[in-house]
């Protein structure tokens, strides 16, 4: 049971002066609200939460009503020296809203006004506060589509596709977030506002500084975006390789054709099983009765027992036969959008059969996109029977990738059960989304009960060294993983951001590039305290 953090005099002072700002109904430091600002959905928090903590919650949470309320509380921290976090959503998974020292949770999801399309201009203006799935659907009923399909676009905003440097499940055609923006309007460290101009800028790129910093530079507060006329017409595969080293070669072969699939992408076996069970594919490969245990319903300690050898799962795993399944699927627009989409894909289909590839009709493209955005659902039940579960997205170029994948499985292995697909395609190389699922300690239950009023001292102490240990397990699956990933030359974020989850790790990718990152951000927050603690900065 957790208990909710209680206002601070840090706070109750926040709320009185912010309120004479805001007006009544913009500032609170009621715990619930203090609980809710306090973590985004990184998976270290469902820890915090299991083992009963709440350990970064701001001091207040306020809700500006415009640009100008904004401006104005960033002044107001700015003078008074308190730390100030962009909140969007909530649905990053890598603590980059985590308030590590307290201050105001700033909630930009009031900037949300009706966008303004100009699908003649092929662009939209809109706030940072406004929903990916409300933006999407109210591009459809003008005609167009902004292409941007992230995995949480039901539960994440513009303003944190463009802090954290966003991709969509279509960026291989439509680019990712940072391919689509003209321009941002931006509140700095001094409550000053700035605007960019679209398009080539002279000199450095503003809009490209302010996009990915993480709320450390500026407050994003709204984007003119490029869209696209609605697609008319689609086109959908499963193709199957007998093993991964085979479906990489298709992807690289099918990118240097100069063919631009809307969706590419390839599963390693074991998430091959997993695709076929979660509606991804209908695949029927022999699964050993260790992996039938582990992920049948209702096999709670299954799971438990296989995670305490992680190492020995994974060996299981690397015996199956070795198929990987590519999902592919080409869109197209205006009056020949159908047949522009089938050629594109029977074209692609041709190169996938030169590559080894066995064509499996449309059902599995169709099962992916009908099930698409489910996956970001299927976590909280591995948490509540007692495992972790988490994701980690980097990329590097095709004469890499494969190393890169077999680098990070050797160096997490040991720790928890991997599986990964290959996505985010281009023609330079490609992103691999690894998922890692490892021992967490208590069930929920079991975790509810030790700390509940009820329980013993004893009873209370166990659970909490169990809690600790699960927390010490994930920590070192990370720093295993992120290691590899620098030893092998490859970055540590494609689409998730950095946060406290990877930052350690910046100076390896950056170099002597930190210094000029300080030195920007002391001269975009002169007083430090835009989101302070994070990126290093």
């Amino acid at each position: 049971m957790t208990a909710l953090p209680q206002p601070t005099i840090l706070g109750k002072s926040l709320v009185r002066d912010l309120s004479a700002l805001l007006g009544a109904g913009s500032v609170s430091a009621e715990p619930a609200d203090l609980w809710a600002s306090s973590r985004d959905c990184w998976p270290r928090t469902l820890l915090w939460t299991k083992a009963g903590r709440a350990p970064h919650p701001p001091d207040a949470v306020a809700w500006p009503r415009d640009v100008a309320q904004v401006q104005a509380i960033v002044r107001y921290a700015a003078e008074q020296g308190v730390a100030l976090i962009p909140f969007g959503a909530g649905s990053g998974v890598c603590g980059g809203t985590v308030a590590v020292r307290g201050g105001i949770a700033l909630d930009l999801k009031r900037l949300a006004g009706a966008p303004r399309v100009d699908l003649a201009a092929r662009t939209v203006d809109a706030g940072a506060g406004l929903n990916g799935q409300r933006l999407e659907e109210l591009l459809n009923a003008a005609g167009g589509t902004l292409g941007h399909f992230p995995s949480s676009i039901y539960c994440s905003t513009v303003g944190g596709w463009l802090a954290a440097r966003s991709a969509g499940q279509l960026s291989s055609r439509y680019g990712k977030i940072e391919d689509m923006v003209l321009s941002v309007q931006a509140v700095d460290g001094t409550g000053a506002l700035l605007q960019t101009i679209d398009g080539p800028s002279g000199g450095p790129d503003l809009t490209q500084l302010i996009v990915g910093s993480e709320g450390t530079l500026a407050v994003i507060t709204g984007a003119r975006l490029r869209i696209w006329p609605r697609p008319t017409g689609r086109w959908l595969r499963g193709v199957i390789f007998k093993s991964t080293a085979r479906g990489l070669h298709a992807l690289h072969q099918l990118m240097r054709s100069g063919l631009r699939p809307a969706v590419l992408r390839l599963y390693d076996p074991l998430d091959t099983l997993m695709a076929g069970k979660s509606g991804g594919a209908a695949l029927h490969v022999p699964i050993p009765g260790a992996l039938k245990a582990l992920f049948g319903k209702g096999q709670r300690e299954a799971l438990r027992l296989a995670l305490r050898a992680p190492m020995l799962m994974n060996r299981l795993v690397n015996a199956l036969p070795g198929s990987s399944l590519l999902i592919l699927g080409f869109e197209g627009e205006g009056e020949a959008g159908v047949e522009d989409a089938r050629a594109e894909g029977e074209e692609a289909l041709r190169l996938c059969r030169e590559a080894g590839g066995d064509d499996q009709g449309s059902a599995p493209g169709e099962r992916w996109l009908a099930n698409r955005y489910k996956v970001s659902y299927r976590q909280s039940p591995l948490f509540s029977a007692g495992a972790f579960v988490d994701t980690m997205e980097v990329a590097t170029t095709w004469d890499r990738l494969e190393r890169l994948y077999l680098a990070v499985r050797r160096a997490v292995e040991g720790h928890a059960f991997v599986l990964a697909h290959f996505s985010h395609a281009y023609l330079e190389g490609c992103s691999i989304y690894f998922t890692f699922v490892g021992p967490g300690g208590q069930s929920t239950d079991e975790s509810s009960a030790a700390l509940g009023p009820l329980a013993r001292p004893a009873q209370r102490a166990e659970a909490e060294r169990e809690a600790r240990a699960a927390e010490s397990r994930y920590e070192a699956c990370w720093r295993a993983a992120l290691s590899a990933v620098c030893d092998e030359g490859a970055t540590l974020s494609h689409h998730h951001g950095v946060g406290l989850a990877k930052q350690v790790f910046l100076p390896r990718e950056h170099g002597e590039g930190m210094r000029q990152l300080r030195a920007l951000k002391k001269a975009f927050d002169p007083k430090g305290i835009l989101n302070p603690g994070k990126l290093l900065l």
